[in-house]
């Protein structure tokens, strides 16, 4: 199919580098770890015994957590406003902050992930295709 083309030349352009298998097994890594880690806490408490759906809806609770809490690092009130009267400029202890609210939110969404079944492999297969539509509504001003 025409998408199938346009994601096949897409893929050569921006993902077919030497790099790109170094980033394939860092994702891998990162699963490995993510999964180590949550058998470990899993077996501490009742996570096991949830269905799929629960453990992936409160993981995603978490994400939305630690997303806020990066939000709130990042000078950003509950309501979403930044108070654009005041300078914003994060010093490097912040930054670091926000880096680390960011790895947490990649340790919940990566857990998700497993939770809900996908694989590193299935994970850059669906970014890729969702990446090439989104870039065609873009073109198309969606």
């Amino acid at each position: 199919s025409e998408i199938k083309l346009s994601m096949r030349a897409h893929r050569q352009r921006y993902y077919l580098r030497p790099r790109v298998t170094d980033c394939m097994d860092r994702l891998d890594k990162i699963f490995e770890l993510q999964a180590s880690f949550d058998e470990s806490v899993q077996n501490r408490a009742p996570f096991n015994e949830w269905s799929k759906e629960d453990r992936v809806v409160a993981l995603l609770g978490h994400l939305i957590q630690e997303s806020y809490e990066t939000r709130n690092t990042l000078g950003v009130v509950i309501t979403g406003e930044r108070k654009w009267w005041k300078k914003h400029t994060l010093s490097t202890e912040k930054w670091s902050s926000v880096h680390e609210e960011l790895i947490d939110c990649l340790h919940f969404l990566v857990s998700a992930m497993i939770s809900a079944g996908l694989t590193p492999q299935t994970v850059i297969e669906a970014y890729e295709k969702k990446n090439l539509i989104n870039r065609e509504r873009q073109a198309k001003s969606y």
